[in-house]
């Protein structure tokens, strides 16, 4: 007699890879629900925080592009967020000095201590949160997340979810 394939629900490989799976999910979560209630406290969001990082860490050559570039979002993400850091008189824009198009995005004094005061938070934010673990299982924790995020690169969402002509259906 052939034996039946376990049902996915009782087979212990896949218990330990849904486990796992939701375990980085819930920490993912309350990770970034705690940075964001961190950052509220500068009147910041994640995003214009993120803003303010890379105008600092790309300088002179600050141009919307680069920054969208830097943080892997579209222009369009960034105008909007530049514009309100702008008009909250945290930064400031000057035309570039090579290509008059564009412009370069530069910390005002006060954007540029709301900045250092946020970054020292987000660096005591980071130190907290991973206090309670060693040095070797930070090594390992990188390099398993490392690994991940590139198998998930790898993935095709629409072919997990509709095998073979699953979809075609629908």
């Amino acid at each position: 007699m052939k034996e039946l394939p376990i049902p996915p629900h009782r087979n212990p490989r896949r218990q330990l890879e849904t486990a796992a799976w939701f375990s980085v999910v819930r920490a993912y979560l309350e990770c970034s629900k705690r940075y964001t209630q961190m950052l509220q406290h500068f009147d910041l969001t994640v995003a214009q925080y993120d803003v303010l990082r890379a105008i600092v860490s790309l300088g002179d050559d600050a141009v919307p592009k680069a920054i969208a570039h830097r943080l892997i979002v579209t222009r369009a993400n960034i105008t909007g967020l530049i514009q309100r850091l702008e008009q909250r008189g945290l930064l400031q824009l000057s035309a570039h000095r090579e290509d008059g198009r564009s412009v370069v995005c530069s910390l005002t004094t006060r954007g540029r201590k709301l900045h250092d005061q946020a970054h020292e938070a987000a660096d005591r934010f980071v130190h907290a949160q991973l206090k309670p673990f060693s040095s070797a299982t930070l090594q390992d924790m990188e390099r398993s997340m490392r690994e991940m995020h590139a198998h998930l690169q790898s993935l095709d969402p629409k072919a997990l979810a509709c095998p073979g002509d699953a979809c075609a259906k629908h």
